[in-house]
């Protein structure tokens, strides 16, 4: 959905991105932890804190003459949708690296997938709630969103469904086509680039458990 309205917060003027996405991760982390427990939770935030600094201090690569004329930038300014997919990039990274090293489990995985699905589907609902358009995009952005989320809650959890992502990514490109921004969403690009990570991580495990299956076999 595109932004409509911005937001006075004290004396800052904030865009409903932020406050969409600000809800979406505190939603999503309560979420979790109620369901999955303190661990899986702190993972989560773990994702979402680095996610959320190196969008602020990518400022410094995108803005680099503000910085360097007032350091305050830093501050208020973030490296906006560059410096977030930066973040996105490097977390990625970094839960490929630990898997490789074995430091998380499948069930860690398939919970932080129903995290980027419940990221993803609160901040397209608060979207809709916090700026104006069509009511029947607007409606079913919601829908498909909900429906998704309900879905990947209930028969992910903590075993790994390896068609979601897939699923995942099917659904949001059906709900940018109806929305006023097209297939050039920025979070339709943030919901590929997880979907196609998820995908190489669940297809490669599956490769692995074949290959010791087949090996037992012999």
């Amino acid at each position: 959905m595109p932004v409509t309205n911005l937001f006075l917060i004290g004396s800052f003027t904030v865009p409903s991105t932020w406050i969409a996405l600000i809800v979406a991760f505190i939603l999503a982390y309560i979420a979790v932890r109620l369901k999955f427990g303190k661990v899986p939770a702190e993972r989560y935030g773990d994702v979402v804190f680095y996610v959320i600094i190196i969008w602020k201090l990518s400022v410094i690569l995108t803005d680099f003459t503000t910085v360097i004329h007032s350091p305050l930038a830093i501050v208020y300014f973030n490296g906006g949708f560059v410096g977030f997919i930066l973040g996105m990039v490097f977390v990625i990274g970094k839960t490929w690296y630990d898997w490789k090293k074995g430091r998380l489990g499948m069930e860690v995985l398939a919970i932080l997938f129903t995290s980027a699905v419940l990221v993803q589907t609160v901040f397209q609902v608060m979207m809709t709630v916090l700026n104006e358009g069509s009511l029947f995009v607007r409606i079913g952005t919601a829908v498909i969103f909900i429906g998704l989320a309900i879905v990947v809650w209930v028969y992910n959890g903590r075993s790994v469904v390896a068609q979601f992502p897939l699923l995942f990514m099917a659904a949001h490109i059906f709900v940018a086509s109806i929305q006023p921004k097209g297939l050039m969403n920025p979070s339709l690009f943030v919901t590929i680039l997880v979907s196609l990570f998820f995908i190489a991580i669940f297809r490669n495990q599956s490769m692995n458990i074949q290959t010791e299956r087949g090996s037992s076999i012999e």
